[in-house]
């Protein structure tokens, strides 16, 4: 079964780590792609600090985790 991988959440470092502890109590498959450590790692500058960091979500699991995060 292929599973895919969409855009849950855009935020900063701290709002990010946040949710993405609450999807692992749930045991939720998630990604976080930090978007500063690749630009600095390529030489480049990132404008918009403030959301560089994305979490992605199973198509399967995206219902339950706006539950999760709603409460």
């Amino acid at each position: 079964m292929k599973s895919e991988y969409v855009l849950f959440f855009s935020g900063s470092f701290i709002e990010t780590n946040y949710i993405a502890t609450k999807l692992s109590e749930y045991r939720l498959k998630y990604i976080i792609r930090d978007e500063q450590k690749s630009a600095n790692l390529a030489g480049f500058g990132i404008p918009n600090y403030l959301f560089s960091h994305k979490i992605y979500i199973t198509e399967t699991d995206f219902e339950i985790a706006k539950k999760i995060c709603k409460n």
